[in-house]
């Protein structure tokens, strides 16, 4: 634990690095460091807790990263950071599950509102007084099951679209984050507000462009499969340059089952021979 008021108004410090085995950081620990304007937290640390007006005034900081581990920010954490407009969360659950599994036809919003007050207290009041513009979300975790499992030509297909697609944003190190707008009241409170959807929108295109591309492997495999099965029953070998007589394409009915069993049936639709 880092105590309060440790390194309070301690105007000559200029980076932090937050050791891994930290768990808290005090009331205002940080508190009046004017020209401190790199705090580092390891992503895989033991950090839990940021306590009340930890990094309160200090009016250098233009961005954080808040790691997976912290699960909360005591009230007034950040409060008169008066150049921080950008902050990037790292962990899960920021999404609403529903959104990630269906996209815009959940119904569902895409951002996990619960999770973001429960972090920052509502009305976002661990920013008070700072001009915050926007939150980013890294969505790499939850997207990292159905990248891997791309084949290297396809991911980088995928990644080479996601800087079109509006508020998504593809870091040098392949990280995939969402942007989400700050939005002021006439009275001054904050929130974090998908205008429009515009934010959900482009995950849902990027939802169905990984979907499209797990599927098109997935048939190809799927069909790849039957036709050796094909020339493995033969009763004689069959020449490589017949092998192409003994391919056979998937029955509508087992394309719908493999969408279904994939998960893909809300996103895509199959191609059916009579079409």
């Amino acid at each position: 634990v880092i105590g309060g008021n440790a390194f309070l108004k301690c105007t000559a410090l200029q980076q932090v690095s937050i050791p891994p085995s930290v768990t808290e950081l005090g009331r205002q620990s940080f508190m009046g460091c004017s020209n401190l304007t790199n705090v580092q937290v390891a992503h895989e640390g033991a950090l839990q807790v940021i306590g009340e007006y930890a990094f309160r005034t200090c009016t250098a900081l233009k961005q954080v990263s808040i790691p997976p581990s912290v699960t909360r920010l005591g009230g007034g954490t950040f409060m008169g950071c008066s150049n921080l407009t950008e902050v990037t969360l790292l962990g899960k659950g920021y999404l609403s599950k529903g959104f990630l599994d269906r996209g815009l036809l959940s119904g569902e919003a895409a951002l996990n509102n619960t999770r973001i007050n429960h972090l920052f207290g509502p009305v976002l009041r661990a920013f008070r007084s700072c001009p915050l513009t926007s939150i980013k979300i890294s969505i790499s975790r939850e997207l990292s099951q159905c990248m891997a499992r791309l084949p290297e030509e396809c991911r980088r297909s995928v990644e080479e679209r996601i800087p079109g697609m509006h508020h998504l944003d593809l870091a040098r190190d392949g990280n995939i984050f969402a942007c989400f707008p700050v939005i002021r009241s006439p009275l001054g409170e904050m929130d974090v507000i998908d205008t429009n959807d515009q934010t959900a929108a482009s995950l849902h295109r990027l939802l169905r462009l990984i979907s499209f591309h797990e599927l098109k492997e997935s048939s190809i495999l799927t069909e790849l499969a039957m036709w050796k099965s094909r020339i493995d029953e033969a009763a004689t070998p069959v020449p490589p340059e017949k092998r192409s007589e003994y391919r056979v394409s998937i029955p509508d009915p087992a394309k719908c089952l493999i969408m279904e069993y994939c998960g893909f049936t809300d996103f895509l639709e199959p191609p059916f021979e009579g079409d």
